[in-house]
């Protein structure tokens, strides 16, 4: 037989034979490649994982420092009541209760904080001064059931009072005329007439449902304030007492 003829039919012989052991052993090689790294891997894994974290604290920390950033800013150059003074705030303890929706900031008497000064945040309405002291002043949210706001509607020019229904409640909007052009979505400002707690013109709340009763006296209306109390970070309290203006 000729030599590569025989190299051929040993190959076939041995392959066969060679797949097999391959076919045993190589599990068997891997479980214990396995074991022996295991706890090289596991503190490779732990390591990653630590990583991972630390990138995700860090890319929330980021997001945090965005949204506060943005807050500020907002704040600081206000869209509305711009020809009012304004002492910028840090909202410090968010405490609502059952008893009262309130909220503290940083900023009190000495720095010209006065009760029934309004507080607004980038989006509107937030509330009004009810307590001071030298370093921090206590705000009463539109929310809370004692609150009472004039708003106006707007293309009718109608005036409203849009009172708070306490924790989780839209406010109701009453004295509203049946008939009264309003949509959901409209944005209803302040109405700043004479003996209001607000100057005119702050957007205040948002209109979430109308409807009109067959037989009422005024419009069934419902709204939510502008502001989001929960990411509420940074305010700022007008220079403007009611009966005295600025």
């Amino acid at each position: 037989m000729h030599f590569g003829s025989l190299k051929v039919v040993v190959a076939d012989v041995v392959n066969p034979t060679k797949s097999a052991i391959d076919t045993v052993f190589r599990p068997l090689a891997n479980a214990y490649h396995g074991i022996a790294n295991y706890p090289s891997d596991q503190r490779e894994i732990a390591q990653l994982k630590s990583k991972l974290g630390a990138i995700e604290r860090s890319h929330f920390e980021d997001l945090g420092a965005l949204h506060a950033l943005t807050q500020l800013s907002r704040v600081t150059r206000l869209p509305f009541a711009t020809t009012l003074a304004s002492i910028p705030a840090e909202v410090i303890q968010m405490t609502p209760s059952n008893l009262q929706l309130t909220f503290v900031i940083d900023r009190g008497s000495a720095n010209g904080v006065v009760v029934g000064n309004p507080v607004v945040g980038g989006a509107g309405l937030a509330g009004r001064v009810v307590q001071t002291t030298p370093s921090t002043a206590t705000v009463l949210m539109v929310t809370d059931p004692t609150s009472t706001v004039g708003v106006r509607i707007p293309k009718s020019g109608q005036v409203g009072a849009a009172v708070g229904q306490g924790t989780g409640e839209s406010l109701t909007i009453n004295l509203v005329v049946p008939g009264t052009h309003i949509r959901r979505g409209a944005v209803l400002v302040t109405s700043g007439l004479q003996g209001e707690l607000f100057p005119p013109g702050i957007p205040a709340v948002r209109v979430t449902q109308v409807s009109n009763p067959s037989g009422d006296l005024q419009e069934s209306i419902r709204a939510v304030p502008l502001v989001d109390y929960a990411a509420l970070q940074y305010v700022a309290v007008l220079k403007w007492t009611p009966g005295v203006g600025s």
